[in-house]
């Protein structure tokens, strides 16, 4: 959200990265790749966050430091730019992209699920590289009416980024 205000600048890519996930630990690496920037960059300006008490250090891992003031404010000034945002997008429905769902079609996509999860632990065990697809698990999963695209030799474990329901008419997207 900050970077459609303040600009692609590194300091807000990296703050954008962040502050989506403020509870959990970075390594400089996953900040770099995650914000889109090199380590180089990183590097020339990680030590004025640090000062400034946005992000604690602790060992090798990085971490936002929920305590801070600052840190306090630029959460709950996000959260306020994306509700606006977001009415905004709700107020102008030609702005939105795509087709909107019927409950039926909506209704049709939740039952698809026939398992409950807890996404945030599975976004993490996808995160430390818990959780993988093999081609054999892959085949057990989806029928003959799915698609599989992947930028992922699926001879190997793969990470699924997305799959097609040809039985369904609205592409399903999954991001891991």
């Amino acid at each position: 959200m900050y970077e459609r205000i303040f600009g692609k600048y590194p300091q807000v890519k990296v703050l954008n990265y962040v502050l989506v996930n403020p509870k959990r630990s970075y390594s400089k690496k996953e900040i770099a790749v995650g914000a889109n920037i090199s380590r180089v960059t990183l590097d020339s300006f990680i030590t004025d966050l640090e000062d400034m008490g946005i992000l604690l250090k602790d060992g090798l891992s990085y971490y936002v430091n929920l305590d801070s003031k600052v840190v306090k404010a630029l959460i709950k000034t996000q959260i306020t730019l994306a509700e606006i945002v977001m009415d905004e997008e709700i107020k102008n429905p030609e702005n939105l992209l795509g087709e909107a769902l019927t409950d039926d079609e909506l209704d049709k996509f939740l039952d698809s699920f026939s398992y409950e999860m807890d996404m945030d632990t599975e976004l993490e065990k996808i995160e430390r590289g818990e959780l993988s697809m093999t081609q054999q698990e892959n085949s057990n999963v989806f029928n003959d009416n799915t698609t599989i695209i992947s930028s992922e030799d699926l001879n190997t474990d793969i990470i699924l980024t997305q799959y097609i329901d040809k039985g369904f008419n609205k592409g399903r997207i999954n991001y891991g």
